[in-house]
């Protein structure tokens, strides 16, 4: 009597979370969906603010108040991006599989990018040319090497 007064009682425990289940496994999912396409947006806002930021660099013509709302907000485009690849999100991404099975070069990678925007940013706020350029030559230079490295062919 006691053995099956425990399995009753531990279904009616088990049962709100087995029905749960998809509910919270769907919630993942749309997460995941949700993070690759935030990434997708801020790698996109990124190639499109490097063009920008290059195309508004002109010597003495330089557009300084552009120049530092863009690196502004390709500092917060890297800085997203640092969280946006979370264990799991692999799937329907166009990221190579090591981006997750070996992430410490990723994530310097991502870091080291991060530091050429904030340097733009910080060289755009005190009207540097010389420490613009090569915040932005960092930066690209990353880019294209994880790029490379990381970037799936599909």
């Amino acid at each position: 009597m006691r053995k099956r007064m425990n399995k009753k009682v531990c279904a009616l425990v088990l049962l709100p979370l087995v029905i749960s289940l998809p509910v919270i496994a769907k919630a993942g999912v749309d997460s995941y969906d949700q993070a690759i396409a935030q990434r997708q947006t801020a790698f996109s806002s990124i190639e499109s603010d490097l063009k920008t930021a290059s195309k508004s660099i002109g010597g003495q013509d330089t557009d300084w108040q552009q120049l530092a709302l863009i690196s502004e907000q390709l500092a917060d485009h890297s800085k997203a991006l640092m969280t946006l690849f979370p264990e799991g999100s692999q799937s329907g991404s166009k990221a190579k599989k090591e981006v997750w099975n070996k992430p410490e070069k990723f994530n310097a990678l991502l870091a080291q990018m991060d530091t050429g925007f904030q340097q733009m940013h910080q060289a755009s706020e005190q009207q540097n040319l010389n420490e613009l350029k090569t915040g932005l030559s960092k930066a690209e230079k990353t880019c294209r090497g994880c790029h490379r490295s990381y970037r799936s062919r599909f």
